[in-house]
């Protein structure tokens, strides 16, 4: 197996992709790290929510006579799930402005069960309550237990590179 350490210390090195350089240890990268750091599974809830109270009104309607179909019964529904699909991307592209869409979204995911054909279908209520609670209770973390994730995940990465079993006590 190749070694890959770098070999080139000098200033014009490619820097540890896993390493921050303002932080003193490493922390985890892409996708991983863009869940880790906002409520992003009470968002996708919330949107999941957004889709089942809004797909309800919008079923019947699958063309552009939707604009034409208008109505006391058909505009609550959509509303509402485009409300609640708005929360849901502020709650995950402003982590810091989380808990009054959070908020929102539970009192919209409530009205929806009388205004939007019970909610659609009592799931997207259920969902849209859930989604909204767990956006309001998600805390962001701190930069030592991100530098603790980063570092098992190394661990685990390094673990599967060299081929060694999971667990430290177990033996081959």
């Amino acid at each position: 197996m190749p070694d890959k350490t770098p070999t080139d210390t000098g200033p014009d090195a490619m820097p540890d992709p896993t390493m921050n350089p303002t932080a003193d240890g490493p922390t985890p990268r892409g996708f991983k790290r863009f869940r880790r750091t906002r409520p992003f599974w009470g968002s996708l809830i919330l949107l999941w929510s957004s889709w089942l109270i809004g797909s309800s009104a919008l079923s019947k309607h699958l063309d552009f006579t939707i604009f034409a179909a208008f109505g006391n019964q058909t505009l609550p529904p959509v509303l509402i799930s485009f409300t609640l699909a708005a929360a849901a991307l502020i709650a995950m592209f402003m982590p810091s402005q989380r808990t009054f869409p959070g908020i929102v979204s539970v009192a919209l995911a409530i009205a929806a069960l009388p205004l939007a054909n019970l909610g659609g279908l009592i799931i997207g209520t259920v969902a849209g309550i859930t989604g909204g609670a767990l956006i309001v209770a998600w805390t962001p973390y701190t930069e030592e237990q991100l530098t603790k994730m980063a570092e098992k995940d190394a661990r685990k990465r390094a673990r599967k590179e060299a081929g060694k079993p999971a667990r430290s006590g177990a033996t081959a």
